[in-house]
């Protein structure tokens, strides 16, 4: 986290859970693997509040020193939990696996403290209370601490705060830019004497986000009325709320529509496969792709018309459509997706540069086709391509 290579996102979910009961963050901070640095950070902070959560530094290895640095911290007698070795090496076992000596070390419990199970992952959190502070300690991987809030944390700051003070919503739009979006919001802002919004621009696409404070019903109805004005503002643009993501929207129009969908991509490598499948139940609607990476290879497995790439090059309307509609047909689904493109940084034309792509959507009466112009970094360049590949199928289904 100290290194240009993680970003620190585990704070944003404690947050949010904070926010949320209106308890006050005073303090982030993020520690190096020392257990020196460790045991002073902690003391700072239960010194200047009441709640403290911690994250990372349980795992097996002799940098993971959270353990160490509490125990220091707070007079702590540590003892090993043969339960939680039991379930460690389960945990290894169901995976054809034999544990290693080292992830005993997760088993160390804190005497007389409240150990938080992990149904996620083989480190467990802990609760403690030391001269009316609280210390909240979770793992560092984000899905198991997203779990441990959600089991834990949540339901204790409802009990020691009471009812939630603040109430949020997020829109999701795709297609638009985030000054786009900036410059739609005009009539919002003259409505409400310039009332600020948060706008966030994140993976080829813009989040809104609205929040009320008060009683529940107050707050909700007061979102409601805004998210009201806003759709009219963005209508289809606004492709979900909250925790959705592009490819799960798209997974339930095609339940909705008993449809299924195939794709063939080039320029994107098969993140565009890999984004559907991301979904649980994907294997109702998604039949298959083809990462079609050459022209032999568009031909071959798409059954794009060589004459075609011939008059008109492998990144053109014409190839991304016939890879939509031959991709369909090879798969016998309701739609069919084509991505072509030139991601770079070589390879572009004047006529033709790099970051362009197209993508195309086909059912068995018509077909829909996008050229975008995404000059960016390759991985940018593919997440865009998909994200536009995606917008375009769920327009293509909304549309009928």
């Amino acid at each position: 986290m100290l290194g240009p290579s993680r970003v620190d996102t585990n704070s944003l979910k404690i947050t949010a859970a904070l926010e949320d009961f209106g308890v006050a963050v005073v303090r982030k901070s993020v520690v190096g693997d020392r257990l020196r640095d460790l045991v002073d950070e902690i003391r700072y902070c239960v010194e200047h509040a009441d709640i403290v959560v911690t994250t990372g530094g349980l795992g097996p290895t002799e940098d993971d020193l959270t353990r160490e640095a509490l125990a220091e911290t707070f007079d702590l007698q540590m003892e090993i939990d043969q339960s939680l070795i039991d379930r460690i090496e389960k945990r290894f076992a169901a995976r054809g696996w034999k544990m290693p000596e080292v992830n005993k070390r997760q088993a160390n419990v804190f005497v007389g403290q409240t150990t938080l199970k992990n149904e996620r992952g083989t480190a467990p959190g802990f609760f403690l209370t030391s001269k009316g502070k609280n210390i909240w300690v979770f793992p560092g991987v984000p899905h198991e601490l997203e779990w441990m809030l959600e089991a834990y944390f949540t339901p204790w700051l409802q009990q020691k705060v009471g009812q939630r003070a603040r109430y949020r919503r997020v829109l999701k739009v795709v297609g638009l830019t985030e000054s786009g979006v900036e410059e739609k919001l005009k009539p919002y802002y003259d409505a409400h004497d310039h009332e600020p919004l948060t706008i966030l621009a994140s993976g080829a696409q813009i989040e809104i986000h609205l929040q009320a404070d008060g009683s529940e019903p107050e707050a909700k109805k007061a979102i409601a009325d805004r998210e009201k004005e806003l759709l009219a503002i963005f209508g289809q643009k606004v492709y979900g709320f909250d925790s959705d993501t592009l490819e799960a929207v798209i997974g339930r129009l095609l339940m909705e529509r008993n449809a299924t969908v195939s794709v063939a991509e080039s320029c994107t490598g098969g993140l565009l496969s890999s984004r559907i499948t991301d979904v649980p139940g994907s294997s109702n609607y998604f039949m298959g792709g083809a990462i079609c990476y050459t022209a032999d290879a568009k031909m071959f497995l798409a059954g794009v018309d060589p004459a075609l790439i011939q008059q008109f090059g492998e990144v053109s309307e014409q190839v991304a459509v016939d890879l939509a509609k031959g991709v369909r047909r090879r798969f016998h689904t309701t739609y069919g997706i084509g991505v072509t493109g030139i991601a770079g940084p070589g390879g572009g034309t004047e006529s033709k540069p790099v970051g362009t792509v197209h993508v195309a959507v086909a059912d068995m009466n018509r077909y829909e086709h996008r050229k975008l112009f995404w000059p960016m970094t390759r991985p940018m360049f593919k997440w865009f391509a998909t994200q536009s590949a995606l917008d375009l199928l769920r327009l293509s289904m909304i549309r009928g």
